[in-house]
């Protein structure tokens, strides 16, 4: 007997013992040293087949980050589903049918060009990794990758242009010839690439996000050159698939993400929450102080003393109350902060290195008996759109005029801000210990309103800026000045104004929301007691309720891209309609968004008035709770 018809005599016993057809025609032909090659490079693929079919459901079924990481890692899971998909492709016509033709060829190509795609994005992804690839530092990125999609298509063309061989004898099939040498350059120098890129950042070689990377490029490497030498066993694209578990386990998984990007934002908000409550705090004193002259003086009237002028008095009063109104309407109130009203110069500019220049060339200003304290809050916002040199002429003015008049004592100069949606208000305070200014002086800049004329600007030129110039510059660039002054004691100089902040791709709600499956609501109620009810009822439905007490709020959020699933307005609100800001929301360009208006139970005999206005749907305030619930059945289901 032959080694053929033993062999064929062994493969009818195992058939006889519910062994898979394949294995036995496998057996057959090649004998056993096929089967262990075959059973290998099949278990490796099915399973790994498997395990990436299931690491797509898991991974796209879940809510993600918007990362370009994340992106990338989502396409390469794809890809390594479709890669694997093609071996088995290969293996099945080669090895089962025996079938070497143009279908044969065409989808042994398609999977060298799957595994030029995997490294090439493997390489993109250690880039971002590398070198911390966000929004803000986006640039580099970009050009890299249209570089690697450039030579991406060069690689893809030469793959389809060099020869492709198929090898076949007694124990194995596979493909060889100058496309797949070519192949293995290409993934040999790309990983030359990752080594170096990854090794930018050696002192976190033992971060979480990082090991997976190493374990790929050296793993993946060995594997490659294992392949190489021994091409029958296939087992590559099963490494890649195990590396990409490794990654989701570790690095990519959206949980983690999650839990990374909320303890993230903890810290931010605990090195912010100093500053913001210091702002506060000053501010409530800007406003007792003023509250406390205002009664000392009206006592001062009580008493008729006839050392005090009574006009005297008024004035002070005046000043006194202009202050609080200063500060309640021009610092703290954030609703009439208003992209419409902003003159805008399409300057980015560095707020912060901005302050730092200011900073430092106001010290040599200062008399050497004069302390110089500077701060400036965290939350400011590292880009802005604005004429940032009329807004450093104009501190800059008012810091050399409290160097001239102080010649002991203190300056301060402090920076603060209020962030409303894209809007950056900046208030920067200028407090000096110096000769101060009667009340008429403070009167007499305050109310000058003239435009800057020809002798100011050469002044300008010439950095000879006197305070009624720097109002003139504050009206120009649509801010405002609050000066707070007494002789001998003293002079506080408040500058507000308002700027855009450079729009961040990533900074928007709908893409920056760690839940992006989570329906998001805008309620727009002045009835505080009724919009608590409003969103405890909503929030019992897993809906992310936003609210405001202001229509032109609700235009603002939505005029700066803000997005939401439905919009609730109340009808009978103070200071806007809901028919109103309706009519306001619906001048906004590709506003499409559904609006349902709040009616109290006699309105409803007209609700469909409403309708007619615009409005999807109506809630009767007197029934809340169904009527909602009947809404989010409707709508947000």
């Amino acid at each position: 007997m032959n080694l053929k018809e033993s062999n064929q005599k062994l493969s009818q016993n195992l058939k006889g013992k519910n062994n898979c057809l394949f294995f036995d025609l496998w057996y057959y032909y090649y004998g056993w040293d096929g089967v262990i090659m075959l059973s290998v490079s099949a278990t490796f693929l099915i399973c790994s087949f498997l395990y990436c079919f299931t690491l797509n459901i898991i991974f796209f079924k879940k809510a993600h980050i918007s990362s370009y990481e994340n992106r990338i890692f989502g396409v390469m899971v794809v890809a390594n589903l479709i890669g694997l998909v093609l071996e088995l492709t290969c293996m099945l016509l080669l090895k089962e049918f025996n079938l070497i033709n143009n279908l044969t060829l065409i989808i042994n190509k398609l999977f060298l060009i799957y595994l030029l795609a995997f490294v090439f994005l493997f390489t993109l992804y250690v880039f971002v990794i590398s070198n911390r690839v966000n929004s803000k530092n986006n640039n580099k990125y970009k050009l890299f990758k249209k570089f690697m999609l450039l030579l991406y298509v060069i690689c893809v063309i030469a793959v389809i242009m060099l020869p492709l061989i198929f090898y076949v004898d007694d124990k194995e099939v596979y493909s060889s010839g100058l496309s797949v040498n070519f192949v293995y350059t290409v993934s040999f120098l790309l990983g030359l690439v990752w080594i170096i890129l990854l090794f930018k950042n050696i002192k976190e070689i033992r971060s979480k996000k990082y090991l997976p990377l190493f374990i790929f490029i050296f793993g993946g490497l060995s594997v490659a050159l294992i392949q190489k030498i021994f091409p029958g066993l296939t087992i590559l694209t099963s490494i890649e698939t195990f590396i990409l578990l490794v990654m989701y386990f570790t690095i990519e998984n959206p949980d983690i993400k999650v839990i990374g990007e909320l303890n993230k934002n903890k810290n931010i908000l605990e090195k912010n929450n100093e500053d913001r409550s210091n702002f506060l705090f000053r501010m409530t004193q800007e406003v007792r102080k003023p509250i406390s002259n205002i009664d000392n003086l009206a006592n001062m009237i009580d008493t008729k003393g006839e050392y005090v002028k009574l006009e005297d008095i008024v004035n002070a009063i005046k000043s006194n109350t202009r202050h609080i109104s200063y500060v309640v309407n021009n610092v703290l109130d954030v609703s009439d902060i208003d992209i419409r009203k902003i003159k805008m110069m399409d300057t980015k500019y560095s707020a912060r290195r901005l302050f730092e220049e200011i900073n430092l060339f106001i010290k040599d200003k200062i008399n050497l008996d004069v302390t110089y304290n500077y701060s400036i809050s965290k939350e400011l916002p590292k880009l802005l759109y604005g004429d940032y040199i009329k807004l450093k002429q104009a501190i800059m003015s008012i810091l050399i005029n409290s160097a001239e008049n102080t010649k002991k004592g203190f300056i301060d100069l402090d920076v603060d801000v209020i962030i409303k949606y894209d809007m950056c208000r900046l208030i920067v305070t200028i407090e000096d210990s110096g000769c101060g200014m009667n009340i008429q002086e403070v009167n007499d800049i305050l109310t000058l309103d003239k435009p800057l004329d020809e002798t100011d600007e050469k002044k300008l030129e010439k950095m000879d800026v006197d305070l009624n110039i720097t109002k003139k510059i504050i009206n120009l660039i649509g801010g405002s000045i609050m000066i707070k002054s007494e002789v001998d004691k003293g002079t506080e100089f408040m500058v507000v104004v308002d700027q855009k902040i450079v729009e961040n791709s990533e900074d928007n709600s709908k893409k920056f929301s760690l839940f992006n499956n989570t329906k998001r609501v805008l309620i727009v109620d002045d009835n505080l007691d009724l919009l608590q009810n409003e969103k405890i009822i909503l929030e019992e439905h897993q809906i992310n309720v936003v609210s405001t007490m202001y229509g032109e709020d609700a235009v603002d959020k939505i005029r700066t891209g803000d997005e939401f699933d439905l919009i609730f307005i109340d009808d009978e609100m103070v200071k806007q309609s809901g028919v109103a800001t309706l009519q306001e929301l619906s001048k906004l360009p590709n506003f499409n968004t559904p609006v349902v208006v709040m009616l109290e139970k006699n309105k409803e005999i007209i609700k469909k008035h409403y309708i007619e206005k615009g409005f999807v749907d109506y809630v009767l305030k007197s029934d809340l709770q169904n009527e909602l619930n009947r809404i989010v059945d409707s709508y947000l289901k």
